[in-house]
């Protein structure tokens, strides 16, 4: 295997590079992996347009069982192999090249929004998966993601949160739902912090008081830190904050609970067979 910091791959719009995404977009990637690495420890995974690769490898460290990362690209699974040394191979959404029934696991991040059949998407995760499995998945959410800005030229099934539970809740079991990087809340909610139009945010001072908050409880999101960081995406998936922090960091994933009355730009479930 090649050591990692020697291999950068090119950037594109919609794959996250960890040298070169936005602020935003790779922590919200970090984040999500993070997420996604409590529930692998044992477990036969498959990590669902894979592309980098940074994700499978660090799900391996995280103890699951077996990972293996499919992804459209073939270049982005030949540089995933020489990278990050996994098993990577080229398969698209609505045909996985596993067998039946053979992983615990199905982690795939912002991938169902843009399959133009997200029933046949599901379908062949229902394939792939062994009675017991999860699906762990994240889209954006359409009534925040698209507000005010021109739609993404690549996303053909953006959905509500009630379309997105809806679809999931046709063929599991049970589905939790996870926001993430809130636009807005409630202002008793301690999730206010975190959003980016906090209802308090026009009171005197305190842009002030909300930035010293932030700065003060999430330093590993500052911009030396995330220099450091993008050189090392394994590492920021399996690190771990302070605890008592998540409140004051917007990447951060949080059950739903429609008492905060959040509005947020991402969605993450759990579904369970």
């Amino acid at each position: 295997m090649t050591q990692a910091n020697e291999i950068t791959m090119a950037p594109t719009d919609e794959r996250m590079v960890p040298e070169s995404a936005g602020y935003s977009t790779f922590w919200e990637h970090i984040y999500r992996y993070r997420f996604a690495a409590q529930h692998v420890a044992g477990k036969r995974v498959l990590d669902i347009a894979c592309g980098e690769g940074y994700g499978v490898a660090a799900l391996a460290r995280a103890g699951a069982k077996s990972v293996v990362g499919v992804d459209i690209s073939e270049e982005a699974c030949e540089h995933a192999r020489r990278k990050y040394g996994i098993e990577a191979r080229q398969g698209s959404a609505d045909a996985i090249p596993l067998p039946q029934g053979s992983v615990d696991v199905i982690v795939s991040f912002e991938t169902i929004e843009h399959v133009p059949s997200p029933q046949s998407f599901l379908e062949e995760c229902l394939r792939v998966l062994a009675p017991g499995g999860a699906l762990i998945i994240s889209t954006p959410n359409k009534a925040v993601y698209t507000m005010g800005d021109r739609p993404n030229p690549y996303h053909c099934s953006e959905m509500t949160e009630s379309e997105f539970k809806a679809l999931l809740s046709l063929h599991f079991r049970s589905v939790e739902l996870y926001t993430q990087h809130p636009k807005s809340a409630a202002w008793w909610s301690l999730r206010s912090i975190a959003a980016s139009n906090a209802p308090w945010a026009g009171l005197r001072d305190s842009k002030y008081v909300l930035g010293a908050m932030r700065r003060l409880f999430t330093p590993q999101l500052r911009g030396s830190r995330t220099d450091q960081y993008r050189a090392m995406p394994i590492e920021a998936i399996l690190a771990k904050d302070r605890p008592f922090t998540a409140w004051a960091n917007p990447y951060t994933l949080w059950k739903r609970s429609p008492a905060t009355k959040e509005q947020a730009e991402y969605f993450v479930a759990v579904a369970r067979l």
